[in-house]
């Protein structure tokens, strides 16, 4: 098994709708039998997924992170759906969706374009920015996207997006998402 330590560039949500999300991930999985639900704490959008890195190659990252003119502005990422990701019989993925916001969409441009500079090779799916809430479907039913369209998020799932963050996944851990670095926007 591989041990190194993976990276990736993300978004994380308020502490205020973490909590909110976390109620409703409790709501969720009297609904939803996943086999691995996400440590609310570890709730995020990924930008970029980097993989392993050398020091080097991520110095030269961080460096580029913090010379760039990332966003100008701030802006509002509102959650307001859920889905799957898989087959739809057995989603291996299952997750709250943000409203459309083409702020979000030149960030993700920016930092892949970042990203690149510094010799990383990303993926390159389509993005479909969302906060991953649980893993695996867990019935010997096979998944209906009825049950999707029967259960709304509520309206206030709002947060302000300010800067990214440069993560470390550690597998062995719960939460296993730590933040190495923070990069705020220029104002």
């Amino acid at each position: 098994m591989n041990n190194k330590p993976h990276y990736f560039i993300g978004i994380k949500p308020d502490i205020h709708v973490i909590s909110k999300l976390e109620n409703i991930s409790k709501e969720l999985q009297q609904k939803f039998p996943f086999k691995k639900w996400v440590h609310p704490l570890d709730f995020h959008i990924t930008l970029a997924f980097l993989g392993s890195a050398s020091d080097e190659k991520r110095n030269k990252l961080q460096t580029l992170l913090e010379e760039s003119f990332l966003a100008s502005e701030d802006f509002q990422l509102h959650i307001e759906h859920i889905g799957v990701f898989g087959h739809h019989e057995s989603p291996r993925i299952f997750w709250a969706g943000v409203k459309e916001e083409k702020k979000l969409f030149d960030l993700r441009n920016q930092v892949f374009h970042i990203c690149r500079e510094a010799d990383f090779q990303l993926e390159t799916r389509q993005f479909h920015p969302h906060l991953t809430l649980a893993r695996k479907w867990d019935a010997n039913t096979v998944f209906s996207e009825q049950l999707l369209n029967e259960y709304l998020l509520p309206k206030d799932l709002l947060f302000n997006v300010n800067r990214i963050h440069l993560f470390q996944t550690h597998m062995e851990k719960i939460p296993k998402y730590e933040i190495i670095n923070s990069y705020h926007f220029n104002v």
